[in-house]
């Protein structure tokens, strides 16, 4: 009797549970109020809000955080999305965003990239302009090429906002070219030959005068040609 009492207060109570369940789910019932998108830099408000496709009055019972979720992380500058509601009326969502730290060109086209090489999106008119832009050098990975010369530019800060493009040569060789123009040819020791460039630019202020190309892939020596 007494098992039969308690499998028929289980079953009681199993049934409830699905007709509470069932009744807050319906219009109503904590109703979507406020939508709470922060962390978005790049990312226009309007695109963030369409992408997570609420609509006010919502059951927020009713909405699922990981769609939410999977649906912002679509856009092309979020990094990682955090969905979350905060009843009785409010969703959070917390976005993190990319970084991009140059562009890439690939036939013909331009494309932002981050900190880790990935691409982001193709440029358009209202991006602004992240130089160096990049051109990685065939047969080799595109991502390890970028993070490689970012981060030989931060070490070489002094250069890094004179350069407007960067050509990968296969086998680790490097031409920089500054925004004036000046052709910078580098071998696999581009550090050293840096070093050397920065001297160079100290005591001759050799990147402000007229000239076209600086060769600094013979050990200890750089021939510079000037402009005619």
């Amino acid at each position: 009797m007494r098992k039969q009492i308690a499998l028929l207060t289980i079953i009681v109570l199993f049934l409830g549970s699905i007709l509470v369940w069932h009744e807050v789910n319906k219009p109503g019932w904590f109703p979507l109020q406020e939508l709470q998108i922060s962390g978005l830099v790049s990312t226009p408000v309007d695109a963030a809000t369409e992408a997570a496709g609420l609509l006010k009055g919502n059951n927020l019972l009713a909405v699922s955080p990981k769609t939410v979720q999977a649906r912002m992380a679509r856009l092309p500058w979020v990094r990682s999305v955090h969905v979350k509601r905060q009843f009785p009326s409010t969703m959070l969502i917390r976005v993190v965003e990319r970084v991009a730290v140059g562009m890439v060109r690939e036939e013909g086209r331009l494309f932002l990239v981050d900190e880790h090489g990935a691409t982001i999106k193709p440029l358009e008119k209202s991006d602004p302009l992240m130089l160096p832009i990049i051109v990685a050098a065939p047969g080799e990975e595109k991502e390890a090429q970028v993070v490689w010369l970012i981060n030989l530019l931060g070490r070489h800060a002094w250069l890094r906002n004179r350069i407007s493009e960067a050509v990968g040569i296969p086998g680790g060789r490097w031409i920089l070219y500054t925004k004036q123009g000046v052709k910078l040819l580098f071998s696999q020791r581009t550090d050293q030959e840096l070093e050397l460039l920065r001297r160079l630019q100290e005591q001759y202020a050799v990147l402000d005068r007229k000239v076209r190309q600086v060769e600094l892939r013979i050990p200890g020596k750089a021939m510079v040609r000037f402009a005619l």
